[in-house]
C-alpha cells in the first residue's frame, strides 16, 4: 500500500510504555516514520525507549499539559495535514485513509474520529455526550464527539490558534478555533479499542473541560455569553414572582413592588436569552457567508 506523504503525525505521551509501541507500529502502515513526532511529557517509565527503538523522532516538552505538547510539536511540522492521536492504542490508524480523503478534497478543515465507545463505562459515555452537546450549544455546531483523541487537521487551519487551554481541553479548543473562523469540521465513525496502560482522564477533568468551553466561548463569541449570563436573571425573577402570587392567592397579601421587580427581572432575563439565541444564529450566518465566499 502506498503511504500518505503529506501528513505529519503528532502523538502526545505521558507514561504510555504499554500503548505507544503498538500505536506507532499501527501508524507506520500508513505514514513514514520520519513523519511521526512523539512528544514526551517527562515520562518516568519506558515510553521514550519504546519510541526510540522504532527510530521515530521524540522530544521532551518544556511545559506540562497536552495542549503545550501539541503546541511545541507544531514547530516541527512540515506537511500540509496533521494527525493528532493519543498514544494509548485506542484509535485504529486504518481510519486515517477515510479522514484523509475528506480533508484532501477540501471538504473540511478538520476531520474528527467519532468513537464507538462500547468499551467505555456509562459514566464516561454520558460525560462525553454531555460535554459535546454543551460545546454544540455554545458554538452553534453539530458535532458528535468533540473530545475524540484522533483528528486530522489542516496545518493552515491552526494559524492563529492560541492554545490557551491546558490539559484535556485542547481538542475542544482546536474545534472552537476552527469553527469560529468559519472553517468546516467533518466526522468519520471509528472503532475505539480498550486502552493499554492506566487511564488518565477522570471525572474531575469533565468539570474542568466544561469551564474551559465557557472560557473559549467568551473568547470567540463574547456577545452570546454576555446575554446568556443575563438570562440568569429569570431565576430570581420567577422565584420572586411565585412568592408574590402565593401570598396574594392564599394570604391575600399584595406585594406590589416585589411583583414589579419580579416582572422586570423575568422580562430582562427572557430578553437576554432571546438575544443569546439570536447572536448564535448570527454567528452561524456569518460562518455560512464566509464558506460561501470561499467556495466562490
Amino acid at each position: 500500500m502506498c503511504k500518505l506523504n503529506d501528513i505529519n503525525v503528532i502523538i502526545p505521551t505521558l507514561n504510555e510504555e504499554d500503548g505507544i509501541g503498538p500505536t506507532i507500529d499501527d501508524i507506520l502502515n500508513y505514514v513514514e516514520k520520519d513523519d511521526i513526532i512523539v512528544v514526551d511529557g517527562n515520562s518516568i517509565d519506558n515510553t521514550r525507549n519504546e519510541v526510540e527503538k522504532r527510530g521515530v523522532f521524540v522530544f521532551t516538552q518544556s511545559q506540562k499539559g497536552k495542549a503545550n505538547a501539541i503546541k511545541e510539536a507544531l514547530m516541527h511540522v512540515k506537511k500540509d495535514y496533521i494527525l493528532i492521536i493519543d498514544g494509548d492504542y485506542t484509535y485504529p490508524a486504518k481510519y486515517l485513509i477515510d479522514m484523509h480523503k475528506l480533508i484532501k478534497n477540501d471538504e473540511y478543515d478538520e476531520v474528527i474520529g467519532v468513537r464507538n465507545r462500547k468499551n467505555q463505562n456509562i459514566i464516561y459515555r454520558f460525560g462525553n455526550w454531555f460535554l459535546t452537546k454543551f460545546f454544540d450549544i455554545l458554538f452553534g455546531v453539530h458535532l458528535r464527539d468533540v473530545l475524540s483523541g484522533m483528528y486530522l487537521v489542516k496545518r493552515k487551519a491552526l494559524e492563529g490558534a492560541i492554545f490557551e487551554m491546558k490539559g484535556f481541553s485542547v481538542e475542544s479548543e482546536i474545534a472552537a478555533h476552527i469553527s469560529s473562523v468559519g472553517n468546516k469540521i467533518g466526522e468519520v465513525d471509528i472503532e475505539y479499542r480498550e486502552r493499554k496502560g492506566r487511564k488518565k482522564l477522570g471525572i474531575r477533568h469533565g468539570l474542568s473541560i466544561a469551564i474551559d468551553m465557557v472560557r473559549l466561548s467568551w473568547r470567540y463569541n463574547p456577545v452570546m455569553v454576555f446575554f446568556l449570563l443575563g438570562s440568569l436573571l429569570m431565576i430570581p425573577g420567577i422565584i420572586l414572582g411565585i412568592y408574590t402570587v402565593i401570598d396574594y392567592v392564599y394570604l391575600h397579601i399584595d406585594h406590589f413592588v416585589k411583583a414589579i421587580i419580579a416582572l422586570i427581572l423575568t422580562a430582562t432575563g427572557f430578553q437576554s436569552l432571546m438575544l443569546a439565541v439570536l447572536s448564535t444564529y448570527l454567528r452561524r450566518m456569518e460562518y455560512r457567508i464566509k464558506n460561501y465566499l470561499k467556495e466562490k
